[in-house]
Parts: C-alpha cells; sequence; structure tokens
C-alpha cells in the first residue's frame, strides 16, 4: 500500500514534510493539530486529511477562509499525488513517501494534471463535474485552471444536475448562508461532534452532515448555528425552517436562540421542534414571537447521534418575519415581576435594572439517556422532549406547570446561591451550603427583589449545583411549582420581631433578643433586608457573650497562676451567670462553656479539699488534747462537729 506525504512549500519551513498516519491527521493553527500552521488566516481546527484504504480524503473543517485547490474552494477532495493545496497563505503539496517534490511549474513550463471526477467524492455520499479550462500562455509559459464543484442528489449517486438553491422571500440570513453552500456564514462546531460540509444536498450542490462514525470518544450529538445573529424586532413573529434528513436512528431538531445585542442583558430564550427522526429530507419549521427585550435571533440546529451510522444532513435554511405567535408575558398586579419568553423558554425578572434576573431558565432534568451528552453540554431544552411549560399569576407570583419532562432545572444566577435556605414541612427554614443534596417543601434564594421562595407540592429531592457561571436546583420528578416574589405579610411579621429583640437586648435581656432573632431566620427569613438586620444584631449579641467568656478564661488562667480560690468561685459562678442571662441553648460554644465552669468547680473543690484536712487536723488534734485533760465531754463536741462538718 502507497505511504502519503504533505510537503510544505512557503516560507522558512519550506521542504518540511509531515507523514499521513493511519488515523486522521488535523491541520491547523492550534498547537493541537498534528500539522500547525501559524498564521492567522488558517483557522485553529482548519481541515483533516482520512487514509481510506489506498485513498486520502481532504476535508474542510468548517474553515473561515476556506481550503482552496486551483484557487478554488473545495470542502471534500479525493487528493491525488501532485495536489498543492492551499491553508490559509500556506500551500502544501500531496505526494507519495520517496517520490521527488512537487514544487510549482518551473521555466515558465506549464504542469499539466488530468483531474478524475470521482476525486471529488466518495462512496454514495458524493459523485462530481469537474470543469477543465486550459488558458495558453504567450511567450515563455501559462497556466492551468481547473474548477471543481460538488453534485450530490437527495437519494445519493449521480443526478442529471443540482436542483437550483431554494431562495426563500424576506430571508433575513445573510446572502448565501441560506443555501448551505459553504461553511461561510456558520458555526458548525460550537458543541459536540459538529458538522461538516459535505455534498449530500436537498437542492443546490452543498449542505452540512453530522456524524459520529466508529470513534466512541466522539460526542452523541451535534450543534451548528448561524455565526451571525439576525436583527429582530420584539413582539413580532417570526418564521424558521430547514431542511434535513436524519439516518441510521439520528434525531434533529430547529431552534431559536433569542437574546440581546446588549451583553450586559442576562436573558436568552433557547427553544425549538422536538428531536425527532426525519426520513428522507423533511422540512423542520418554527414559529416565534420575539420576547421582550430581545433583538436578536440565532437559527440552530441540533442532533443526536446514538451510533456509529447515525448522520444528519442539514441544507436550505431560512427565517423570514411571518407567521401568527404570541410571545409569553405574564406580570403581578403591582408589575414589579415579569415572567416572559417564548415557547417552552421562560425567565422571571424583576424592575431592577442591576439586578434583573430572578429565575433565568427552567430545563429538564434529568435527561433521557440517549440525551445525556445535550444534558451535560448544558443544552438541553423542555423543546427537545417535546415539554410543555405553562404559567399562570397569583396573589403573591407565579404558578408553573410542566408537562412530558421527566424533572426539572432551575437556572438562576450565581449570586443566588450566596443565601440558599430550605424550607421543611414544619415551616421552619434551615440555611444550606450552595452545592448539596437537600429534601425540602420550599427553597428561598435571592436578595431585595430577586428574592424568591419555590415551593412543591410536597416534599422533593433536591441538588444544588454551580455550572457555567450559574446556579442550579435540579429536582426530579417535579412537575410544577410555584414562586413566591411578594412578603409582605412575612416582612411586617420579620420587623416586628427584630424591634422586640432589640429591645430585650436594651433591657439587659440578650438570651430574650437571641430567641427573637431566631425566630425571623427559622419562620420568616423571606425579607434578605429585615433578615439581614436580623443577622447583624444575633453576631452582636454573639459577639458580647463571646467577649465575657474570654474574660472567664483570663480569670481561669491567672486563679491557676496564683493558685487563688477566689479567682476559681469568680470563674464558676461567671460561667452559671452566662448561662442564665443567654440559655444554654444561645451559648456559642455550649462545650467549651461547660468545660470552663466544670474545670473551675475542681480547682474549688481541690481547694476546699484541702481546707477542710488542715481544719481537721488542728480539730482532730484538739480533741486530743481535750482527752488528754480529762474534759472527755468537750473532747466529745469536737470529735462530733469534725463528723458533721469535715467529714472522715
Amino acid at each position: 500500500m502507497a505511504k502519503y506525504v504533505l510537503e510544505i512549500l512557503d516560507g522558512d519551513r519550506a521542504g518540511e514534510v509531515v507523514a499521513i498516519p493511519d488515523r486522521p491527521l488535523r491541520i491547523g493553527r492550534k498547537p493541537g493539530n498534528d500539522l500547525v500552521l501559524a498564521d492567522e488566516k488558517t483557522s485553529g481546527s482548519h481541515a483533516e486529511i482520512v487514509l481510506e484504504g489506498d485513498r486520502c480524503i481532504l476535508r474542510d473543517l468548517g474553515s473561515t477562509n476556506g481550503t482552496l485547490l486551483d484557487g478554488k474552494r473545495v470542502t471534500e477532495l479525493l487528493l491525488t499525488p501532485g495536489d498543492v493545496v492551499t491553508f490559509g497563505r500556506w500551500r502544501v503539496a500531496f505526494r507519495e513517501e520517496g517520490a521527488s517534490a512537487v514544487g510549482v511549474a518551473e521555466g515558465g513550463a506549464v504542469a499539466l494534471r488530468t483531474l478524475d471526477r470521482s476525486r471529488l467524492g466518495k462512496g454514495s455520499r458524493s459523485t462530481a463535474i469537474l470543469g477543465l479550462a486550459l488558458v495558453a500562455g504567450l511567450g515563455a509559459g501559462g497556466y492551468l485552471w481547473l474548477g471543481r464543484t460538488q453534485q450530490v442528489g437527495g437519494g445519493g449517486g449521480v443526478s442529471a444536475g443540482p436542483r437550483p438553491i431554494l431562495a426563500v422571500a424576506g430571508d433575513k440570513l445573510a446572502a448565501g448562508v441560506s443555501g448551505c453552500e459553504a461553511a461561510d456564514g456558520w458555526s458548525l462546531r460550537p458543541a459536540g461532534a459538529g458538522f461538516n460540509p459535505c455534498g449530500v444536498a436537498h437542492t443546490g450542490s452543498g449542505a452540512f452532515e453530522a456524524r459520529r462514525g466508529e470513534n466512541a470518544d466522539v460526542a452523541d450529538f451535534a450543534v451548528m448555528r448561524a455565526q451571525d445573529a439576525t436583527t429582530v424586532f420584539p413582539q413580532r413573529t417570526y418564521t424558521l425552517a430547514a431542511h434535513v434528513r436524519a439516518e441510521g436512528g439520528a434525531t434533529v431538531a430547529l431552534r431559536a436562540v433569542f437574546a440581546s445585542a446588549n451583553e450586559q442583558a442576562p436573558f436568552a430564550f433557547r427553544t425549538g421542534t422536538k428531536l425527532a427522526a426525519a426520513d428522507g429530507w423533511t422540512r423542520l419549521e418554527l414559529v416565534l414571537a420575539a420576547p421582550a427585550g430581545c433583538d436578536r435571533l440565532q437559527l440552530e440546529v441540533v442532533a443526536t447521534l446514538p451510533n456509529a451510522d447515525a448522520v444528519v444532513y442539514v441544507d436550505d435554511c431560512s427565517v423570514i418575519e411571518a407567521g401568527s405567535a404570541a410571545p409569553v408575558e405574564a406580570k403581578l398586579a403591582d408589575g414589579s415581576h415579569t415572567v416572559f419568553g417564548t415557547g417552552d423558554a421562560l425567565a422571571l425578572r424583576t424592575v431592577d435594572k442591576d439586578a434583573p434576573a430572578v429565575l433565568l431558565a427552567i430545563l429538564p432534568d434529568p435527561a433521557p439517556t440517549e440525551l445525556a451528552g445535550l444534558h451535560r453540554a448544558d443544552l438541553l431544552t423542555l423543546s427537545d422532549l417535546g415539554a410543555s411549560l405553562s404559567v399562570t399569576v397569583g396573589e403573591r407570583g407565579f404558578r408553573f406547570v410542566a408537562a412530558n419532562a421527566p424533572g426539572l432545572q432551575l437556572v438562576m444566577p450565581a449570586a443566588a446561591a450566596g443565601a440558599l435556605i430550605t424550607g421543611a414541612s414544619d415551616g421552619v427554614f434551615t440555611s444550606r451550603a450552595s452545592s448539596s443534596s437537600f429534601r425540602c417543601v420550599s427553597t428561598l434564594f435571592g436578595e431585595d427583589l430577586t428574592r424568591a421562595l419555590v415551593r412543591f407540592a410536597g416534599e422533593v429531592d433536591c441538588v444544588g449545583r454551580f455550572g457555567g457561571g450559574r446556579y442550579r436546583i435540579s429536582a426530579i420528578g417535579l412537575a410544577e411549582f410555584e414562586v413566591d416574589v411578594l412578603f409582605r405579610g412575612e416582612r411586617q411579621q420579620a420587623a416586628e420581631l427584630v424591634r422586640q429583640a432589640r429591645r430585650a437586648r436594651d433591657e439587659g435581656r440578650p438570651g430574650e433578643t437571641l430567641d427573637k432573632l431566631r425566630e425571623v431566620a427559622s419562620r420568616v427569613p423571606m425579607d434578605s433586608e429585615t433578615l439581614g438586620h436580623a443577622l447583624a444584631l444575633a453576631a452582636e449579641t454573639m459577639a458580647a457573650q463571646a467577649t465575657t467568656l474570654r474574660d472567664l478564661q483570663r480569670d481561669f488562667d491567672e486563679a491557676t497562676f496564683f493558685s487563688t480560690r477566689g479567682g476559681f468561685e469568680r470563674v464558676a459562678f461567671g460561667v452559671d451567670d452566662v448561662v442564665a442571662l443567654y440559655g444554654e441553648r444561645n451559648l456559642g460554644d455550649a462545650k467549651a462553656a461547660t468545660a470552663l465552669r466544670d474545670a473551675a468547680r475542681a480547682k474549688l473543690a481541690e481547694f476546699d479539699a484541702q481546707t477542710a484536712a488542715q481544719q481537721r487536723q488542728r480539730l482532730q488534734a484538739l480533741a486530743q488534747a481535750f482527752a488528754d485533760a480529762q474534759q472527755d465531754g468537750l473532747s466529745q463536741i469536737v470529735r462530733e462537729y469534725i463528723q458533721k462538718h469535715l467529714g472522715n
């Protein structure tokens, strides 16, 4: 079997040779490529060469400036020894190993090559029509111009000619993008396995395909999207369309991604058609109204590739202003909060311009096994599952109901996790670590106007985690929930408890102060400002307690050094006073306080035991003296005193 190499023809690397291995050889600007071409005109992952038997197939990987052969852009090519291909500003020659360098025509001689149309396609995927034009030069020489185009019919094999490229009146996609004839204007590898240009076209001679192939490490999904966003107008309706084919168990969906040109706006909405099979060329259509605040739209296609035979083809995309649809917009009566979006993509915002986002998105979680890759990439949407999401307005907030979703994931700004509190069925709230698992009937997060209480129908197992600069709470089996954002009653109750706590502190009842503040945190923590005041007052009160206990510890250390009974007595009684004043439930470190008191009491007992022993010895001597003086009555009185007050 012949072995092939690539020879660089330009610059200080001219003459450098790279062998083509049995695996795909990647070419591009990034260091991880097999052949690195450091040039701003060369894409990071520009092209690849795949060895198939004794044939070498060159594929452009959606490069920005394209891959050229004889000045003509190619997307897939069967290489022949002697071909000179241009990547960016670099020319690279393809030849057999051991053959002489290809170089260029010298001395004005013309190097003529015959190009076989079968080189421009392979198998049933593509065939080629080759145009050859020879312009004879005068004088010392001339040059050869070779034009190549790909042509494949919708069912594969040689066709009589390509169908004219589909033109849609009013199409908002940039000229030359809709027909999918080349990678220009498309981002073919934003996530997953990615798409590649191909010749299996619906109309024209070019399209895009996504394949998983035999490599098990390749992602089981692929995403492509229009490179430039289309300008749209909020509240107006747009119809997106694409022609697709899905084979080998693959599924495909058409999506719209709405966002704002203002990069500071945190909201983006991704929704589309359900992931489904498409036997033969199928037109997917998506009709949506642009949500409020959104003036940019990107068309996106997503495919699942469950096995090596799976393949999805995409061609003839369009975006037009047409159709009938209404955006979602549900407001509270006071206008403070609004649920808005389109399709099954909804978000919750406030009137606070500095922190408008309460909920950024509601997504499915967990994912079906076949969609696990999309889910891990944070690209799975409710529309992918054919799930629906509805919202109704209540007195305190909004009620959301999802259908056909295995569970839900609530996505919020990362800052929302800074004060995560969960509620139990008994109405008691508990602070939680942001990244943790918990079981609860409600979850409280955010601050100020973004403060929201998510209430479930019953106890739900939740998992909180950070990801992609956002905070997420997932609940398996969750199908409906309510979001309360108005807390007038709770705010008033919490404020009154804080007032009572301050009064108790001023009157010297710190234990009552802490009890009142604990009630705020455990029963009515909904207002973040009031809760902040309560926590600050609690910290101040606990700081005073800590100072007192530190002073008592210092007294104990001094009493130990000087061996003074009074010091130990002061410490023992001092700790008792702290416990009585604050209550054991309110001790910052009850174990340490108890240990200090017990140590002081032990020292007192030691002092008293020594004193009693000395007094007993003295009185026993006195009793003996009375007995020696035959004063038996007095001796008996002394002995009885010893027995009663000093023990043995």
